[in-house]
């Protein structure tokens, strides 16, 4: 299983997450903790959202996150695309 972590700033030694508070919808305050005894540092950090890769299914209309300009070229090239023969399996007919 993966661990968020840092490696401390200090001695470099792998440190643990303790504690973390929810500051918005996208933004989350984490408290660290150098593994190593000897060091002792402890730091506050911030783990922020910032583009959407893949959108959601079930997107609630508050969050904005944009869409990251890589995904946005993927999707614009995979719609230029498309093959004119095949059918939409949404429906979709400009009829």
């Amino acid at each position: 299983m993966n661990q968020l972590g840092q490696r401390c700033p200090h001695c470099n030694t792998w440190a643990t997450v303790r504690h973390s508070v929810e500051m918005s919808d996208t933004v989350r305050a984490l408290y660290f903790q150098c593994r190593a005894l000897f060091c002792g540092h402890t730091w506050k950090s911030h783990l922020e959202m910032v583009c959407t890769i893949t959108p959601s299914a079930v997107a609630r209309p508050s969050i904005n996150l944009p869409i990251s300009p890589k995904s946005e070229n993927l999707r614009l090239l995979s719609a230029t695309k498309a093959d004119p023969r095949q059918q939409s399996m949404f429906g979709d007919n400009d009829e």
